[in-house]
């Protein structure tokens, strides 16, 4: 039976003194190769209340366009995950659609709750980008695109 990540109490965190807190440095730009983690999460945007699907992606292994020394210097790719986000309107469905063929999940022939129900366990190739924050203020990973896995 495999270990599983020991589990950080909230305890702790609260207890750790506040020089000790870092922002968390975003994943290195380039193509990774990842295994969708669990359901996705169904939510609403809290600005336009836009209904969207959200999927874990879990890091497995890193292609030659990312920087290995950024890679090292963030311990990795261990335990690392990436939100990938779809709005779930008519003009950009055709952007799940993709992913969920990228993903190998299902058939064109199932709806797109079908093929969601599909994707644990999955993979799929992912671009990683960068972003700033509205406020300028933080740099951000983002998933920039997904292809399927060669």
């Amino acid at each position: 039976m495999a270990k599983s990540a020991p589990a950080v109490s909230f305890s702790s965190i609260l207890d750790t003194p506040s020089s000790d807190i870092e922002r968390p440095k975003p994943m290195p730009v380039g193509t990774y190769d990842c295994l969708v983690q669990g359901q996705p999460r169904f939510d609403k945007s809290s600005k336009k209340q836009t209904p969207f699907v959200e999927f874990t992606l879990k890091l497995q292994s890193a292609h030659d366009d990312v920087d290995e020394d950024t890679l090292k210097d963030l311990g990795g790719l261990k335990d690392k995950t990436i939100k990938n986000t779809y709005y779930l309107t008519e003009t950009a469905a055709w952007r799940l659609k993709d992913f969920l063929d990228h993903c190998d999940a299902g058939d064109e022939e199932m709806t797109l709750s079908q093929r969601i129900a599909e994707t644990p366990g999955k993979q799929v190739t992912i671009t990683i980008g960068q972003e700033t924050s509205d406020d300028g203020t933080a740099i951000f990973a983002r998933v920039k695109g997904t292809a399927a896995v060669e």
